[in-house]
């Protein structure tokens, strides 16, 4: 992503491959998609996958509730939306972030996380991104604040600490995500919004989308 578009990477590794290798692989890659993208695409004409699904279970920390680990196939994309399952009414959203580290342990990036249970804790989902914002993005912030709205009406607010963030994922070499904040009884339609700055931003509308 630079200045409103999508660069495609020219080279042979997928995103998990570069993770792997550690910040610097990801910068080249970064130089080489400015410098030799195979596709230059307009941001308002793609769909936004999930920035990174990763190969194991997201393990996330929550409030009012033991530590979780999520199956990568629960992964969803911003664009993705969040479906109800049939006989479900509305839905609990649990917001923070998720920090991705390398086999060595390195942390590589940070994303928006929303985990989407049911009011009796049954997962549904767990929505990454907009983007993995790499270390070298981040200017140096020790927190990670966000907003959430519900309809233009402000529902909660958190704040990640980076550092302690950071720690749990090299601990775990894996991905760990800290989700501070939770909106209860989401109904089908309801426009939710979430702004966390440097990490981006997205919206959906609850029980719509493709739920993939």
């Amino acid at each position: 992503m630079d200045d409103g578009c999508v660069f495609g990477y020219p080279g042979p590794e997928d995103l998990p491959q570069l993770l792997a290798k550690g910040t610097a692989a990801l910068r080249e890659a970064h130089r080489q998609a400015l410098a030799e993208p195979v596709e230059i695409i307009v941001e308002f004409e793609t769909r936004l996958c999930a920035p990174l699904v990763p190969e194991r279970p997201l393990t996330v920390v929550r409030v009012e509730a033991d530590p979780l680990a999520l199956h990568p196939a629960l992964v969803r994309g911003t664009d993705d939306g969040v479906l109800l399952p049939p006989g479900t009414g509305v839905l609990d959203a649990e917001v923070g972030v998720a920090a991705f580290a390398s086999s060595t342990g390195e942390v590589v990036g940070y994303t928006l996380a929303c985990l989407w249970s049911t009011p009796q804790r049954k997962t549904v989902a767990v929505t990454l991104g907009p983007a993995l914002v790499t270390e070298e993005e981040l200017d140096g912030a020790a927190v990670f604040p966000f907003t959430v709205s519900v309809d233009d009406v402000a529902a909660a607010q958190g704040t990640v600490e980076r550092g302690l963030l950071a720690r749990r994922a090299e601990a775990d070499r894996g991905p760990v995500g800290v989700l501070p904040a939770r909106v209860r009884s989401l109904a089908a339609g309801a426009e939710f919004f979430v702004d966390a700055g440097l990490l981006g931003m997205f919206e959906l509308r609850v029980g719509s989308g493709t739920g993939t």
